[in-house]
């Protein structure tokens, strides 16, 4: 039996569901919206625009862009960039 059936056996209602095909598929798991925020991020936009660009908070950039660090293991942005386009996940 899988975990899940137990914890579902047990009541447990709100399961993750785990991570997504998409973001599996991706060589550094950068989520959709991710993968979003990388592209701006490669035409050099600041925070505000890509907030702008994408119909969400600055902050929300913010820590999608933390996310995208930690995950390609760089400490700036244009390095994130470039990891992004060694791993042939970013054209």
């Amino acid at each position: 039996m899988g975990l899940k059936r137990e914890m579902k056996d047990l009541g447990i209602k709100n399961i993750p569901r785990g991570i997504r095909n998409s973001t599996r598929s991706n060589a550094a798991f950068l989520t959709r919206r991710e993968m979003d925020v990388l592209h701006l991020l490669k035409e050099g936009l600041p925070n505000k625009e890509i907030a702008s660009q994408m119909f969400i908070y600055a902050k929300t950039v913010d820590h999608h862009i933390s996310s995208i660090l930690f995950k390609l293991d760089a400490n700036s942005r244009s390095k994130a960039v470039a990891e992004a386009a060694r791993l042939g996940i970013l054209k």
